[in-house]
């Protein structure tokens, strides 16, 4: 059976109100063709006498009882459900049926009693036969009333009060009709005689029909019918032909007419009910559906949960560790700028000269370590270009196979139709040469290392996992190796810092600097590993919708500080701060020194000789470097810039147009930024 989709959010889309559907109206005009050719067929025979069956009466009305004691049960449900006067009506019109159905069975003669139960007349079975055929087309004749003019729903809290007056009605009436059948049979006119019946017969199945067929025309007029409405008027036409053949055209009780008639009213009970028990499988079908969604959507919001949980966990060790790493490269700034001073000094003595050296070398290092934390943490300044992905991984090919040795052959394979992407190279750089050293620890007896390029297409479940990464076009870079692959519980650590499955001695920071490169990318990494199939990590960054650039290769010339440049070197680390102008003025640049960027504005607005601004991206006071920069230029449109840091908590990159140079740095990378900043 088929219906027209209810509205959406409509809570009464029950097939019982809902508009009824192209299928459902062809369906309903086969059931009618059906009845009138059955109908027509048996008619002409309806006198034949037929052999004597008693048990044909129990067993029909038995039947004809269960099924609208049913079909009561379920209209009574919904009516309650969607607080509906006229299902309540229905409901009440149906248990109407399955109780006189009982009464009629028992008052029958010569079925349980010569004379028949509940002390029956002669007339007894005849009325109330008349009586349960009227008041039933009454009761669907009230709900066909009701739906028209009066569709406001029962209030709310009453429903159930309501369904037990509907039952207690349809009972009482029930009980009123069967006391007057017979204990006040004789009140009523006699319409049978012997086995047939009597002229008075004639008015009161006129009466009937009359009541069935206007509850069929006002059913019929209405246009707004639902899938049960539809039904009724298949239910009462059934019902005109059980009258019409069982006390009409037939000559008396056993005869053809009286047994095709009592198996119309039968068939006319069923219709309704096979209707909403086949809604009820449908809803049962929906409710599956529906807790399967239900499950489906717990999962995902389970998985969810789990990856923001993930990425919150991951957030807030990005913030500690850029944190740290920022404080620990002030300290290493201070740390490295003494020993080149001792380096530097005349008196050095080789032995001091060897430790100093071997201290500096433990903080390059740590620069390294830091490094990694920064670019983990996101608190990296980066410098993103669009380039072509495949031209970036060949040019840093030999530097790559270098770095793991001959023994593992690195192996390319570019796409040509790669799409160029947005990223920092030098971060990138450092992001594929940790994944081949991961590689080749994987594979101690020697394998191959594969890197490809392809373009992809990522689709929402592909990044459920990540919410941050968006759908879209991507570009993935993934580097493969036949190594002794990972568990799952490694796969789930392996980006965290310090997470390693190396011997004592490693940092544990090489895939969580590829996991940090990757999130200030805007892109999304993945592990494809097993144990004993190796591992391929997967590297998805989004695709520029603008050209690569040529790689420029032209640098500004350099010239040293013999015109004594004035630097304001602007630091709120007081340490860090007489470091930088102590090695400025070794440099032979003249210095001012700021602590903030109040004081730097105070000497820019001065008169005071400034050729160039050498300030910390980051400091207190609400103004960072990148501000200070554009405002010095404001003031000073020649003046040159030279920002340092190590990290920025800012969003973005920085701007093109300023130079940076990380913390901590060696004397021979500032004097060599500062030249390059002052003659370009």
């Amino acid at each position: 059976m088929t219906a027209e989709p209810a509205p959406a959010g409509d809570r009464r889309a029950f097939l019982s109100e809902m508009p009824a559907g192209p299928g459902e109206r062809r369906l309903v005009a086969a059931a009618l063709a059906i009845s009138v050719l059955a109908f027509c067929a048996l008619a002409p025979f309806a006198q034949i006498k037929l052999a004597r069956l008693p048990a044909f009466i129990p067993a029909d009305e038995a039947a004809l009882a269960l099924t609208g004691l049913i079909t009561a049960v379920l209209l009574f449900g919904h009516a309650t459900h969607l607080r509906s006067r006229p299902l309540l009506v229905l409901g009440a019109g149906y248990l109407f049926n399955a109780l006189i159905a009982v009464s009629h069975a028992l008052s029958f003669p010569g079925l349980f009693a010569e004379g028949g139960l509940l002390g029956a007349g002669p007339q007894t079975t005849a009325w109330l036969y008349m009586f349960w055929h009227g008041g039933f087309a009454l009761f669907v004749l009230a709900y066909a009333v009701q739906r028209r003019v009066d569709a406001r729903p029962i209030a709310p809290g009453y429903a159930g009060y309501a369904t037990l007056a509907a039952i207690l009605g349809a009972s009482l009436v029930v009980w009123a009709l069967t006391v007057l059948a017979t204990r006040g049979h004789d009140l009523l006119p006699a319409i049978m005689s012997d086995n047939g019946y009597t002229s008075a017969m004639i008015g009161v199945i006129g009466a009937v029909w009359t009541l069935i067929v206007v509850a069929l025309a006002v059913l019929w007029r209405d246009r707004r019918r639902s899938v049960l409405d539809q039904w009724l008027l298949v239910v009462l036409c059934a019902w005109l032909f059980d009258v019409a053949l069982s006390a009409v055209l037939d000559a008396g009780r056993f005869d053809l007419g009286f047994y095709a008639g009592r198996l119309y009213g039968l068939l006319a009970t069923s219709f309704v009910l096979g209707v909403l028990l086949v809604e009820t499988a449908r809803l049962y079908g929906h409710l599956d559906a529906a807790l399967t969604a239900a499950e489906a959507r717990n999962h995902e919001l389970q998985s969810s949960r789990e990856a923001l949980a993930h990425a919150q966990r991951f957030e807030a060790m990005g913030q500690l560790t850029g944190g740290v790493a920022h404080e620990f490269n002030n300290l290493l700034t201070i740390v490295m700028g003494n020993l080149e001073f001792i380096l530097r000094s005349a008196k050095t003595e080789p032995k001091l000269e060897r430790w100093a050296r071997a201290a500096l070398n433990a903080v390059e290092r740590g620069q390294r370590l830091t490094g990694h934390l920064l670019t983990f943490g996101r608190r990296q300044i980066t410098r993103p270009e669009i380039v072509n992905p495949n031209h970036l991984i060949a040019d840093f090919e030999v530097l790559l196979q270098k770095a793991v040795g001959e023994r593992v052959p690195i192996v390319t394979r570019f796409s040509y139709l790669a799409d160029p992407v947005r990223l920092d190279p030098a971060q990138f750089k450092t992001a594929l040469l940790n994944l081949v050293a991961n590689a080749r620890d994987a594979m101690p007896d020697g394998g191959t290392i594969t890197i490809e390029t392809t373009n992809v297409e990522l689709t929402a479940d592909d990044t459920r996992r990540d919410p941050q990464v968006k759908p879209g076009p991507h570009v993935l870079i993934a580097v493969s190796d036949v190594g002794t692959g990972m568990t799952r519980e490694v796969i789930d650590q392996a980006f965290e810092p310090f997470f390693t499955t190396k011997d004592v001695g490693s940092s544990g920071l090489g895939l969580s600097q590829v996991y940090g490169f990757m999130r200030g990318a805007e892109g999304h990494v993945a592990i494809d590993s097993a144990p004993g199939r190796g591992t391929t990590v997967k590297l998805y960054l989004p695709r520029s919708i603008d050209d690569a650039k040529s790689p420029q290769s032209d640098f500004p010339p350099l010239r040293s500080a013999q015109h004594r440049e004035t630097v304001l070197v602007v630091e709120d680390d007081a340490e860090v701060l007489g470091i930088v102008t102590e090695g400025l003025k070794e440099l032979g640049y003249a210095t001012v020194a700021a602590s903030n960027a109040v004081d730097a504005l105070g000497v820019l607005r001065s008169d005071a000789p400034i050729d160039l601004l050498f300030s910390d991206v980051v400091m207190p006071g609400g103004m960072t470097g990148i501000e200070l920069a554009a405002e010095a230029r404001r003031l000073r449109p020649g003046v040159k810039i030279l920002l340092t840091s190590g990290y920025t908590a800012l969003p973005g990159a920085l701007p093109d147009d300023l130079p940076l140079l990380g913390k901590p740095y060696r004397r021979d990378e500032l004097a060599s930024k500062l030249r390059t900043a002052i003659s370009a």
